[in-house]
C-alpha cells in the first residue's frame, strides 16, 4: 500500500501555499515585521534615526511603485520597513513633479521607472 506520510503531506501543503502566493506573503510579512522590530530597537538606542536624503526617498518610492505594479507586494513591505518609509507613500503627482516628468494617459499606465528607462533608451538610439 502506498500511504501518505507526514513528509508528503507537508510537501503538498508547501507546494500549494507557494502556488497561490500565500507562502511568499507570509515570508514577506515576517521579514517586514522583523525589520520593524529591528528599526524600533535601534531607534530606542539613539534619540533620532538618521535622516534619509530626499534623493534616496525618491528612488525608494520609484522602486516601490514598480514593485507594487508588478505584484511584488511583499518586497514592497520589506523595502518600506528597511528604509523606514512604511507609512510614507509619495503620490505619483509629487513624483512626476520632482522628476520634471509630464504624465499623460499613456505613461500613467506604467511605473515611472519604466517611463524613465524607456526615455533614456530612446535618447541612446538617437
Amino acid at each position: 500500500m502506498n500511504e501518505t506520510t507526514e513528509a508528503d503531506l507537508l510537501q503538498a501543503i508547501k507546494e500549494s501555499l507557494q502556488k497561490d502566493g500565500t507562502l511568499g506573503r507570509f515570508k514577506g510579512e515576517i521579514r517586514a515585521a522583523v525589520m520593524n522590530v529591528l528599526n524600533k530597537n535601534s531607534s530606542n538606542q539613539s534619540e533620532e534615526p538618521p535622516k534619509i536624503p530626499d534623493e534616496t526617498k525618491l528612488i525608494n518610492e520609484l522602486i516601490r511603485e514598480y514593485l507594487v505594479w508588478n505584484g511584488y507586494f511583499y518586497a514592497d513591505q520589506v523595502l518600506g520597513a528597511e528604509s523606514s518609509q512604511c507609512g510614507e507613500r509619495v503620490s505619483r503627482d509629487v513624483l512626476t513633479a520632482k522628476l520634471g516628468v509630464l504624465d499623460d494617459s499613456k505613461t500613467a499606465k506604467i511605473p515611472l521607472l519604466y517611463y524613465i528607462v524607456s526615455a533614456f533608451q530612446a535618447n541612446e538610439e538617437d
